[in-house]
C-alpha cells in the first residue's frame, strides 16, 4: 500500500507542478507598413528577426477587456531586438481560452491595441507598429475609475 500511495503522491505533484507552470506571452514588435497583431506558430521564421525590431516598446495585457475594469495581468517592455516575454498572472493562462486586450506603445510610433484570445503556449505574437505621433495614449485601463474621477467636480455640493 505504501508504494501505491507514493506513486499517487508523485502523480499528483506532477499535475500540480504542470498546472502551475508560468505562462509567458512571447513575440516581437516590429516597425512596418500596416499596424496590427498577428498570432503565429512558435517556429515562424519572422520571429528570428533580421533587424526591424522596436526596442523599448511598452506592452500591457488586460484580461476580460469588455468589463468596466479589466484586470491587468501582464506588462513589460521589448528588448534591444524588439522581443518580449511577458509573464501572465492569471489562472489557466496558456491552457484556457481567455479574452485579452494586448496593447503596445512607444514614443515615435502609433499605439496598437488588439482584442483577442490569449495565444496557446506554442504560439507567438508579431505586433507591427507604424512610425508617427500617437494621438491615442493608453494612460489607464480602468474605465470606471476614470469616469468617476472626471465626474467628481459635478458630484460635489
Amino acid at each position: 500500500m505504501g508504494r501505491k500511495a507514493a506513486m499517487l503522491f508523485v502523480a499528483g505533484l506532477l499535475v500540480v507542478l504542470v498546472g502551475c507552470s508560468p505562462y509567458r506571452l512571447q513575440g516581437v514588435v516590429v516597425a512596418g507598413e500596416m499596424p496590427g497583431v498577428e498570432v503565429v506558430n512558435q517556429n515562424d521564421p519572422r520571429l528570428a528577426g533580421t533587424g526591424g525590431g522596436v526596442a523599448g516598446a511598452s506592452l500591457v495585457v488586460l484580461l476580460d477587456p469588455e468589463r468596466l475594469s479589466p484586470k491587468r495581468v501582464g506588462e513589460g517592455h521589448t528588448d534591444a531586438d524588439g522581443r518580449f516575454a511577458l509573464p501572465i498572472d492569471t489562472f489557466g493562462a496558456g491552457a484556457l481560452m481567455l479574452d485579452i486586450e494586448l496593447r503596445a506603445s512607444r514614443p515615435g510610433y502609433l499605439s496598437v491595441s488588439e482584442r483577442m484570445q490569449l495565444p496557446g503556449g506554442n504560439q507567438r505574437v508579431i505586433i507591427t507598429v507604424l512610425r508617427g505621433d500617437d494621438p491615442q495614449k493608453f494612460e489607464s485601463d480602468d474605465i470606471l475609475r476614470d469616469t468617476l474621477r472626471e465626474a467628481e467636480p459635478f458630484l460635489r455640493d
